[in-house]
């Protein structure tokens, strides 16, 4: 008689890395062991289509050789050389409760100070039970938020507040879209298939980003501008548009607070100053300012990447303000993209 074979089954997931595209996954399950990993169709933004390294990686991310399988204890000094032996899980509790204990008798509560990361754990994860459980033990209350896209957080809610970002798939409707600081073919992958939609529709493209990401190669202009330098670019760009009289005028005195102030800094900085401290020719900074004065509606994207420097928050809150600035909110199109969390519906169970 032949022994029987386990069968593969398929099940639904969804990409536990940490980019924006949150990718539906369909994978097959052989006998407790991730056997393959193909997209699915359920997410309609992401559309069947995944990125080489999770199709390729995820099975050893998975079940590879380094990944960590049994709690590990230092059993020496720490720095290079350090040891670890492998202890059970009890034995991990129970070394970091009497480690609580002993620093709360000695010290009290506070402490305890906790440190949260988002990552790709969702959002019944991100700030759920971790912020329970650290404040029923009476721990210090620090600024928890994640340490990747805080700054870029922070940023956006002190242009827009509590006002949500446009879908991607309205870049489909954008005449302009700006791709600031987002390197797209690697984090926002489904992304790129829209542009190129948008373009072949006569939509202009324009890159702002010191490498020369792929994306940029497609594009009409790409500012290759020195890393850091984003605050000046942008307020050259507001303060020439304002000088050419081409701001909304209209839209700010109804909706806008704070542009007087932002532009008297932004007018410190003309085109030739922001020439020569964002390392770029004259005629590109002019030539993007013709498209935000010439083109409606504008799509702005904007990545964390440019929040990763001492000014990274002013640079972003920079950008952000130019859409605004335009009038470029409200329209089909318009506005600035955000990550899927922000317009993808959520059902509470």
């Amino acid at each position: 008689m032949n022994p029987i074979v386990a069968s593969s089954i398929e099940k639904p997931a969804v990409c536990p890395l940490d980019c924006a595209d949150t990718c539906s996954l369909t994978v097959e399950v052989k006998q407790g062991r991730l056997e393959k990993v193909r997209g699915s169709n359920a997410n309609p933004f992401t559309r069947g289509k995944l990125c080489s390294k999770v199709v390729n990686g995820l099975v050893d991310q998975v079940h590879g050789t380094d990944r960590l399988s049994h709690p590990l204890q230092r059993t020496g000094p720490k720095g290079p050389g350090a040891t670890f032996e492998v202890i059970s899980w009890q034995q991990a509790l129970d070394s970091i409760y009497e480690q609580f204990q002993k620093n709360i008798l000695e010290h009290g509560a506070e402490s305890i100070v906790p440190m949260s990361y988002g990552g790709p754990m969702g959002l019944l994860a991100g700030g759920s039970m971790d912020k329970r459980f650290f404040n029923r033990l009476g721990a210090r209350r620090v600024n928890s938020s994640p340490l990747c896209a805080g700054v870029s957080d922070a940023a956006y809610d002190s242009v827009f507040g509590d006002a949500g970002g446009i879908a991607y798939t309205e870049l489909a409707q954008s005449k302009l879209i700006v791709i600031w600081g987002n390197n797209i073919t690697a984090c926002n992958l489904h992304l790129t298939t829209i542009i190129r939609d948008a373009q072949k529709n006569g939509a202009k493209l324009v890159v702002v980003d010191p490498k020369r990401i792929r994306i940029a190669e497609q594009a009409d202009l790409h500012l290759q501008l020195m890393p850091g330098t984003d605050v000046v670019l942008a307020y050259a760009i507001a303060a020439e548009l304002d000088r050419q009289g081409a701001l909304d005028d209209a839209f700010i005195q109804q909706h806008v607070k704070g542009s007087e102030a932002y532009l008297a800094e932004a007018k410190k900085y003309s085109l030739a100053m922001a020439a020569e401290i964002c390392g770029l020719p004259l005629e590109q900074i002019q030539q993007c300012v013709d498209y935000w004065s010439e083109i409606k509606p504008v799509g702005l994207s904007m990545g964390v990447g440019p929040e990763r420097n001492k000014n990274g928050g002013a640079g972003i809150r920079a950008a952000f303000a130019l859409p605004v600035l335009t009038g470029n909110i409200g329209a089909l199109g318009a506005g600035c993209v955000m990550f899927p969390v922000f317009f993808l519906p959520i059902v509470m169970c």
